[in-house]
């Protein structure tokens, strides 16, 4: 199954199917969409994320739903009213997806349910050809990293050659 996410926001609720073994390729273009939803008035009241037919999840992914938890946070507590415990939803991930999200100290920050709600007819496809760039991989697994010293002894390596690479590229290419 090829990767790849959808986005609706529809009465308030901003609705996300992602598909296949998700890797950082599709991150950028979620990313770019959901937050700006999140960070728009009015607030949306709940994410709903179907993961039912995503076969696995790659770090990148994982990071972007980490930050996609402390924005909708952020989002609840600048609307007032709402828990400031107000969590994502993960609609039908499989076992292997829970492991992940449990290694890394995700699961915690989610709701889990085996069934959601209907989910619009017409999703949008976010394919917008951007990359992901070395500054959105070291963002999403700053976000894992700062959820445990395992996560950050676990990313250590990446992160340390993904500075190296935007110090060189601020300097001009020079290390």
């Amino acid at each position: 199954m090829e990767e790849a996410v959808f986005f609706k926001e529809s009465g308030g609720i901003a609705y996300v199917r992602a598909t296949g073994h998700l890797t950082a390729r599709v991150c950028p273009g979620l990313k770019s969409r959901l937050f700006a939803r999140l960070d728009s008035e009015p607030t949306v009241a709940a994410v709903f994320m179907d993961l039912a037919s995503c076969e696995y999840m790659d770090s990148t992914f994982l990071g972007l739903i980490v930050g996609t938890q402390k924005r909708f946070s952020a989002a609840q507590a600048r609307a007032g009213g709402s828990s400031p415990a107000s969590r994502i939803v993960l609609v039908g991930p499989n076992e292997t997806c829970v492991g992940l999200l449990r290694t890394l100290g995700v699961l915690g920050m989610v709701e889990i349910r085996a069934e959601g709600p209907v989910f619009p007819a017409e999703l949008d496809a976010l394919s917008d050809g951007t990359k992901a760039n070395a500054s959105f991989i070291l963002d999403a697994h700053e976000e894992l990293s700062a959820l445990s010293y395992e996560n950050k002894a676990r990313f250590a390596a990446l992160s340390t050659a993904l500075r190296s690479a935007l110090d060189a590229e601020k300097n001009g290419g020079k290390a």
